[in-house]
């Protein structure tokens, strides 16, 4: 599960909010999938993609080439590959994703949009999770704002422990979480699309440590050094799903670091070790960092991500805090009061 959550009305019960959700899902969205037709055929595409194969970078020369076949240069085969961009913003997942949406090129110099995606982060026992009961996490927020649910079939499930339910061209009628409406609907020109990858993070890991979120100051953090791979497998699956498709722009967030009890410093290190490269081991003693040290030498994957533009959407500002300190200086952080908490730049600031 993750950290978004809906803000609905002062003392609306959760009874209430679950028959909004399903005059929502049962009569707004199939009216709303009845008048688009690229929502339609979305739905129709999903796919459970389960343990993904690396991806061999486009810029590589392939292993596998024939004798008589002349192979181009690098140059040759692609420009060089355009730097990445990572950012956080305290906001909804959403809310994210819409201002993603602008065209940054200039029309004198077209370009074919980039793929738009955004992570679920998903109950792996049930469609949707509780979003027919009332819950108000991500999920639930995401599959009242947009026609997700319907793509959410029953025998998906249980969701791989690696892989994902990837959802193509979701539409989102109501980008913004702060409505007191539930069954508000945004106006069709504000009407967006996104491809939806769906998958589940370890539910309640066992942890050891303080409360905090400072590993180096004895914080919470996983137990099991097994956690910590299994972690890093959902991630980099989730990421070789994006690659395949054609994404350009992601939006992620704090995976599993709401009611499934993931702490905010391991999903942070575990995402810049996919995004990034570096070491998987948490602080562990003795031959058990060593054995960790050998498995980061010799199971790097060494796959890139060139060119994929990564928002981190956190709603919560203390736990955005907390990810940011816990991810590092490769973060730039685009909120001002979450940056200034832990001393470092905003985006958009001087050099000087």
């Amino acid at each position: 599960m993750g950290t978004d959550r809906d803000h609905h009305q002062p003392g609306l019960s959760r009874t209430a909010r679950a028959k909004h959700s399903h005059t929502l899902i049962n009569k707004t969205v199939p009216s709303i999938l009845r008048g688009n037709a690229r929502a339609r055929r979305g739905i129709e595409a999903v796919e459970l993609i389960v343990d993904p194969p690396a991806l061999t970078p486009s810029h590589e020369t392939p292993k596998e080439t024939p004798p008589s076949t002349t192979v181009p240069s690098t140059a040759q085969q692609s420009p060089t590959p355009k730097p990445r961009s990572i950012t956080l913003t305290t906001t909804s997942t959403l809310h994210a994703a819409s201002t993603l949406t602008s065209p940054r090129t200039p029309k004198s110099n077209p370009t074919p949009p980039s793929r738009l995606a955004i992570l679920n982060m998903a109950s792996p026992l049930r469609p949707g999770g509780g979003v027919l009961t009332g819950a108000t996490s991500q999920e639930e927020s995401l599959c009242r704002r947009t026609t997700l649910y319907p793509s959410l079939h029953e025998h998906f499930y249980r969701l791989p422990e690696v892989g994902a339910i990837y959802t193509p061209d979701v539409l989102v009628f109501h980008s913004s979480s702060s409505s007191p409406d539930q069954t508000v609907i945004d106006d069709k020109k504000d009407w967006f699309f996104v491809d939806v990858v769906t998958a589940s993070m370890l539910r309640f890991p066992e942890l050891e440590g303080d409360d905090g979120d400072d590993e180096e100051a004895g914080g919470r953090r996983y137990a099991e050094q097994k956690d910590r791979e299994m972690v890093v497998r959902k991630m980099t699956a989730v990421m070789r799903i994006l690659r395949a498709k054609g994404v350009g722009k992601v939006v992620l967030g704090a995976w599993g670091c709401g009611a499934y009890g993931n702490p905010i410093g391991e999903i942070a290190r575990a995402w810049k070790r996919v995004l990034l490269g570096g070491p998987v081991h948490g602080k562990q003693k003795g031959k058990a960092k060593a054995k960790g040290r050998e498995q980061d030498a010799v199971g790097s994957s060494g796959e890139m991500w060139d060119g994929l533009e990564v928002v981190f959407a956190i709603n919560d500002a203390k736990m955005a805090e907390a990810f940011a300190r816990a991810f590092g200086l490769e973060l730039v952080v685009v909120d001002q009061p979450v940056a200034l908490a832990y001393g470092e730049k905003v985006a958009g600031d001087d050099d000087g």
